[in-house]
């Protein structure tokens, strides 16, 4: 079981201390309303992973990092519920393994620290190269993701299914949003983000957990806070069923399929529903595999995804575009056989099976991700206590879980045929 220490107002440290990685993992995660600050608040971190006052470029940051034994540095941006969440995050060698007395994690949470609270910025600017090269990086990344069809017909489903909900929204903010944004949003995000964000400092490794503790409180005493707890809208059921369509030149059709999952917190039932979810259309033994894919080869591939933290369930299809509707129903059919019952019961062990080896994590950053992903959660839960209660769940269960599901939205990238595309030119 992890420890659990405030250092300030909705600041908490999460620390798992063991002895079975050469590594160990340090993570900050910073959790903020969907806003207009989003495209500002995703510049800041990549901004802020750049540099700070004590290594302020990236030759100086690089021979820290070096002297650290080669620690690595990444950032991200995630969405958890309706909340963006920025992280900044260090991989580096355990203490028992260093070659002198100092403190490596002691080190690497000032480093973090540092960049946190005194980045390299200079009378509210971070420079303006840095601010347009990450303007450039950034653009890139959604547009990669543009580029990825699966991905992105997966996100339109979403942005269509939420439209009202701040959940609809791109985790980046729109590349018309990042061209727009000016250095003083960025100042100004940073500022706010020291304010008003909740924090979790999440610690995998054999040691050093009072010093990292320390590090973060002291720099945290000097802040005053104002924080800002964001919260998500669950919608139990959908309210009226859409569909929308896209044609793209691409040689298969993309077919995602949106349902409410009937929860009212991101842990609701979560137990069943995860269970029910992996038999439905996570596993090489679930129902969308075996039959949709598999028996009656109606898909190239078809599975579904549980958002826990938004009460969604997602099947995606990578299929013929004149099948639609074939694949559409048979999706359904395969759905409404789960709630009835008809299934075969040696499913139910398989799924167990399968995901407590999925919740049984063989690396610190495994282990930092799983406590990272609940900066928001009043309660922390260990992978075990997952593992304990899908033990728990029942074939009835499953069924009951499966009928809360309610069909939203359908969003259908149609592959463009060569008879098309010589009819408009």
């Amino acid at each position: 079981m992890p420890q659990v220490r405030m250092l300030a107002e909705q600041v908490r440290l999460v620390s798992e201390q063991t002895d079975r990685f050469k590594t160990g993992r340090i993570s900050v995660s910073m959790a903020l309303p969907m806003d207009e600050r989003m495209a500002a608040n995703s510049l800041l971190i990549y901004l802020l992973k750049r540099s700070c006052k004590k290594y302020p470029d990236f030759s100086l940051l690089n021979g820290k990092l070096d002297e650290l034994y080669g620690a690595a540095l990444s950032a991200g941006v995630t969405k958890i519920g309706e909340s963006q969440v920025l992280s900044l995050s260090l991989t580096c060698l355990d203490d028992r393994f260093a070659l002198t007395d100092e403190s490596i994690v002691e080190q690497c949470a000032e480093l973090l620290a540092n960049m946190i609270f005194k980045p390299n910025c200079k009378s509210g600017s971070f420079g303006a190269e840095n601010l347009a090269a990450e303007k450039r990086l950034l653009i890139q990344r959604i547009e990669e993701e543009l580029n990825d069809k699966r991905t992105y017909a997966f996100n339109k489903c979403i942005e269509y299914m939420c439209a009202n909900e701040a959940y609809g929204k791109d985790k980046y903010g729109t590349i018309e949003e990042i061209q727009s944004v000016k250095m003083a949003d960025v100042y100004s995000a940073w500022k706010n983000l020291l304010s008003t964000a909740v924090f979790q400092i999440t610690v995998v490794g054999g040691s050093g957990m009072d010093k990292i503790a320390d590090v973060f409180a002291k720099h945290f005493a000097k802040i005053e806070r104002n924080p800002v707890k964001p919260e998500t809208v669950f919608i139990q059921r959908g309210r009226h069923f859409n569909r929308y369509e896209e044609t793209y030149p691409v040689n298969q059709g993309k077919l995602v399929i949106g349902f409410r999952a009937g929860m009212q917190s991101s842990r609701d039932n979560i137990h069943a529903i995860t269970v029910m979810n992996d038999i439905f259309g996570m596993g090489t033994y679930s129902k969308l595999f075996m039959n949709v894919r598999e028996k009656l080869s109606l898909a190239y591939y078809c599975w579904s995804r549980l958002i826990a933290s938004k009460g969604l369930v997602l099947v995606e299809g990578g299929i013929d575009t004149d099948k639609e509707k074939k694949v559409s129903a048979e999706i359904l059919a395969q759905l409404s056989d789960l709630r009835n019952g008809k299934t075969d019961p040696e499913v139910l062990d398989s799924s167990k099976r399968s995901l407590k080896e999925r919740y049984t994590f063989t690396t610190p950053e495994g282990i930092c991700s799983w406590y990272a992903a609940q900066v928001l959660e009043d309660e922390i839960a260990t992978p075990e206590s997952m593992v304990e209660g899908i033990e728990t769940v029942t074939m009835e269960q499953v069924c009951a879980a499966a009928k809360k599901l309610s069909i939203d939205s359908i969003f259908m990238l149609m592959a463009k045929t060569e008879e098309a595309a010589e009819d408009e030119n």
